[in-house]
């Protein structure tokens, strides 16, 4: 069954209208223009002309305005009735378009007379329900809703929609042919004849049952994670907890830790700058000398200064970690300090050759003078340490326009592949075996790398293809 479509063709009325109008008006437009006539021309050639003119001019007259005037209003007729036909076929197309698309809509659309039954069943109800639209048609909406509360809902939905005109969204349940539960969301509209008497309501239907089912499934996967959520929070929440709490066991040890070796490193240098000086003492007045003394008290230096090296590592080490070193950079150039720090080391290993750069023209640096020294002492310390007897140690410099590098080369065993990045870690060292030849406590790589980065620069180490170990760091020109 199609659905019913109340229309109102507001053209009749205008229609009858105009004819009334036109079946009064013509009467009384020839009864003045015959008046008009008599009075005018009619006058004129009864008095000018004879009489059989007179009459053949009055039989023509009256032979021809009626029935002009006749043709003319009916002329008029036909072209209102036209025009009425064609409003009609553009109201009756345009009726058969909604009525098709009523018809092939895939929403279910139901018309429902003034007591709630069902009057037209379109092919989306069928579908939606399954009754066919003999079934369909007498039910009432309650019957359509079911269950115990139909009742109340369809009396609700009718009396809303008379007061309101109409109501959109409303959410419900259905029963189909099977008996099975369906979702709606209905949009009612409320329908009156041209006199205002209502004569019922169009009520269209969707099934939202998917829609339904997907919103619940998207709310326990929302409650779900949210639950997720909340416990990965706690988790997180106690994670960070525990991590302030060994941060701050670390902070305190590390404290503990600079704490111990500041004042360990302090209560060293103490006793060893009396070592130091007791030992010269017993070399500079010591008036019966043998070899032996004199070899003891080559090693006491030795020793004295391994140790004093040792405690100044340890301190620069703690103090550069603590973030208390405090850098003099400036302009400087870097030959004159090469040279010095060569003639220190010259000083206590004398049959140990230097091959010194001799390039000129180097630019300075902007540098910490003190610092610079003490990077370098410690390259050519260990230079010395693990070169050969009798080999060289070679200084090379070479420079940019915005860098000068140092390298300082061994003629040793090198450093395995693995090394070369570690070595500069703290305490670290390629040979931590007992039968080390020669002995270091991992500090002094570490702290050059520190007091390099702090200027700018960049250090690293590789093997020669020669043999032996380069080790090579940048110190940015001065500007």
């Amino acid at each position: 069954m199609t659905a019913k479509t109340i229309t109102a063709n507001p053209t009749d009325s205008t229609i009858s209208q105009r004819i009334s109008t036109l079946r009064w008006l013509l009467p009384i437009a020839l009864a003045i223009l015959s008046v008009i006539y008599q009075l005018g021309p009619a006058a004129w050639v009864h008095d000018n002309f004879s009489h059989e003119l007179h009459y053949i001019v009055e039989i023509l007259f009256y032979g021809l305005v009626g029935p002009v005037f006749v043709y003319m209003a009916v002329g008029q007729i036909s072209r209102w009735l036209e025009e009425k036909e064609h409003v009609e076929h553009l109201a009756r197309a345009h009726e058969q378009r909604l009525v098709s698309i009523t018809t092939a809509s895939a929403d279910a659309i139901l018309g429902l007379n003034s007591n709630g039954r069902i009057e037209s069943w379109n092919r989306g109800a069928e579908l939606l329900f399954g009754y066919s639209t003999g079934e369909a048609v007498g039910v009432s909406l309650a019957e359509l809703f079911g269950g115990e509360a139909a009742e109340v809902e369809s009396q609700w939905l009718i009396e809303e929609v008379r007061q309101a005109g109409f109501i959109r969204g409303h959410e419900t349940t259905c029963r189909d042919a099977q008996g099975q539960q369906v979702v709606v969301e209905l949009t009612a509209t409320h329908l009156t004849d041209d006199s205002g008497q209502s004569i019922g309501m169009s009520v269209i239907l969707r099934d939202v049952t998917e829609r339904k089912r997907r919103e619940q499934e998207i709310r326990r996967l929302n409650t779900s994670l949210n639950e997720q959520v909340a416990e990965r929070t706690r988790e997180l929440a106690d994670k960070v907890n525990q991590l302030a709490r060994a941060n701050a066991d670390l902070q305190k040890l590390d404290r503990t830790r600079s704490e111990f070796v500041s004042l360990v490193s302090h209560q060293l240098r103490a006793p060893l700058t009396n070592m130091h000086g007791a030992v010269e003492h017993i070399e500079a007045n010591c008036a019966a000398m043998n070899p032996t003394c004199t070899r003891m008290i080559t090693i006491l230096n030795q020793q004295v200064d391994r140790l004093n090296r040792l405690v100044i590592g340890v301190l620069n080490a703690a103090r550069i970690e603590a973030g208390e070193f405090v850098l003099h950079a400036e302009p400087i150039s870097v030959l004159p300090i090469v040279q010095q720090v060569v003639d220190q080391i010259r000083a206590r290993a004398s049959n140990r050759l230097f091959n010194m750069p001799t390039k000129p023209g180097l630019p300075l640096v902007f540098a910490d003078r003190d610092r610079l020294a003490e990077v370098l002492a410690n390259l050519l310390d260990n230079a010395d340490k693990y070169s050969s007897s009798g080999k060289e140690v070679v200084i090379e410099a070479r420079a940019d326009q915005v860098e000068v590098i140092l390298s300082v080369r061994d003629f040793g065993p090198g450093l395995p592949s693995d090394d070369l990045e570690q070595v500069f870690n703290k305490f670290y060292r390629a040979d931590s075996s007992d039968s080390q030849a020669s002995y270091g406590y991992g500090l002094g790589l570490y702290v050059c790398r520190q007091l390099i980065e702090a200027q700018q620069g960049r250090i690293w180490a590789e093997n020669h293809p020669d043999g032996g170990a380069i080790f090579s760091f940048t110190i940015p020109v001065a500007k």
